[in-house]
């Protein structure tokens, strides 16, 4: 048996004596959590210290690996790897680290389990790769050294990931293990796989910060999984590596390529993992200096490169979702459940009461371009105005050019749209995303652009609803000293919007928090100026 690997237990009596039996013949419930990744990361360790938590049951083994090397064996055989929960208490999961890193994990595991809570342990990539080269070593499969190994991959990968992706059943030995520098590149793995599963569904978390702390860590994921808090009996570290000092000059070279890529991974997640501070391009500062620089750098939020990059990585997570921005359903915000549903509601309560065949609207942030597809067909004319160069494109791809424009905005003017040409202007889910200062400009610069009816909606994110505060919990230590991702939700509340609009003179006309439960949605109508 593996390190790990545990027979079916059964809680016994109220101080959770475990006894062993024989694997139960019924078939589970899929799993409610899998830890995806990073291979020598801690997963290992990770997934023995949830275990020691009396409503968590282990699997037949940690590492199951059915999405990537078992799945010709069916869900039936998966789903009886794990023991029964139908109590409702009682959790269960596995942790199998390649599933972050291929290709075809995640939208297999959304077919089965599309509600899985994903947990995520990211290592100084680095630390990672020399730790895997070692294993790699210790295991007989690598015969080079580590400077020949990380030159060698590029040749050792080439066609390999194009292969599994045009052939669902073949398998890749390189793939698997000569992955030391891709395994690193995490943004990319992420942006796979949120392109499948919503951001909330993943707790995201440092290796280092398990080992320096693992009690506070372990405590992290019982509450994501909404367990009550536990203190297991030990933190033995499982899998560690142990081998020589890697010599500098290997190091540097490292150090140096993952350093773009760790650029782009805090700008997607919202947050530096802190991998980089004593990288070379810093190496001459002192270290409060360094320090500075980098929360410097960190502080503004880039709405346009985030938007720009989500668009370029994005890729269709099933066939209900043909253009970006489908897979924004409003399940998160309890509007919604599916994609029809979704749409359904913004058409018949925002778009069909207050759009007329003679208007001409103004939309702030299309995204992919969805509700200026519902809005095109009630209106007259539409202006499409977004931050994201890569966002309008999608969206002219999606209308063509008969009855709209596209206009590029700087994130601080609404420049490019003639004062008095428009009669009504929509931005629904979009201010979710910006600040709150963000906001009141933009509500200023709209009035000059009205005339005529002069009506606005606006929906925005409210931090005080219900789901809206558990979203803040979630998401608030991941956005300290500006370290803000474009994409992230605002902190926003529906009276301090009231506050804003009725400063700038805005008349309110209608307030809905109900429809969106985690936001809040105004029908408004602008001062005349």
């Amino acid at each position: 048996m593996e390190p790990g690997d545990r027979v079916w237990p059964s809680r016994t009596d109220g101080a959770g004596a475990i006894a062993r039996s024989a694997a139960p013949k019924a078939i589970a419930p899929p799993p409610h959590f899998i830890i995806i990744g990073t291979q020598k990361g801690g997963t290992n360790s990770l997934y023995q210290y949830l275990c020691q938590h009396p409503r968590i049951l282990p699997a037949t083994g940690k590492e199951i690996h059915f999405f990537t090397l078992h799945y010709d064996r069916g869900w039936d055989w998966y789903r009886s790897q794990f023991p029964p929960t139908a109590d409702g208490r009682l959790l269960s999961g596995e942790g199998s680290p390649y599933y972050l890193f291929h290709p075809h994990v995640p939208r297999r595991l959304y077919e089965g389990c599309p509600g899985v809570k994903l947990i995520v342990l990211l290592r100084d990539p680095v630390d990672r790769a020399i730790s895997h080269y070692y294993w790699e070593v210790g295991l007989g499969c690598e015969p080079l050294s580590l400077e020949e190994a990380i030159a060698a991959e590029p040749e050792r990968l080439l066609l390999e990931t194009e292969k599994l992706l045009a052939d669902p059943s073949y398998y890749s030995f390189n793939h698997q293990n000569y992955t030391y520098l891709s395994r690193g590149i995490y943004v990319e793995q992420l942006q796979r796989w949120m392109s499948v599963f919503p951001r909330e569904q993943f707790l995201i978390l440092r290796s280092e910060d398990l080992y320096a702390d693992p009690e506070t860590t372990v405590n992290r994921v019982f509450e994501f999984l909404e367990l009550p808090e536990h203190h297991p009996s030990h933190y033995n570290r499982y899998n560690a590596g142990n081998y020589s000092p890697v010599p500098e000059p290997i190091r540097r070279q490292l150090r140096d390529y993952f350093r773009p890529h760790n650029r782009r991974l805090a700008q997607f997640l919202g947050w530096d993992l802190g991998w980089d501070e004593s990288g070379s391009e810093n190496e001459s500062l002192p270290p409060q200096e360094v320090k500075q620089a980098a929360v410097s750098e960190s502080i503004k939020i880039d709405y346009e490169g985030a938007w720009d990059e989500y668009a370029q990585n994005w890729t269709s997570a099933s066939p209900d979702f043909v253009h970006i921005g489908d897979e924004w359903i409003g399940k998160a915000a309890g509007a919604a459940n599916s994609r029809a549903e979704y749409e359904a509601i913004i058409e018949e309560r925002f778009i069909a009461p207050y759009i007329r065949k003679h208007h001409a609207v103004l939309e702030i942030g299309i995204g992919g371009g969805r509700t200026a597809a519902m809005l095109l067909d009630y209106c007259d004319r539409l202006v499409c105005a977004d931050i994201s160069g890569r966002m309008l494109e999608a969206t002219r791809d999606r209308l063509g050019d008969e009855r709209v424009r596209y206009v590029k905005l700087d994130g601080i003017t609404l420049d490019g749209i003639e004062p008095a040409s428009l009669d009504l202007c929509f931005c629904y889910d979009t201010m979710v995303h910006l600040e709150p200062r963000d906001i009141f400009n933009y509500l200023t610069r709209i009035p000059p652009l009205l005339k005529g009816d002069r009506l606005c909606l606006f929906h925005h994110t409210n931090t005080l609803s219900e789901l809206g505060w558990q979203k803040f919990l979630k998401d608030w230590d991941r956005n300290l000293l500006g370290r803000r991702q474009g994409t992230a939700f605002s902190v926003m509340t529906d009276s301090l919007m009231e506050k804003f609009l009725s400063h700038i003179g805005y008349e309110i006309l209608h307030k809905d928090t109900r429809t969106v439960p985690r936001d809040c949605v105004w029908i408004c109508r602008a001062p005349a100026l």
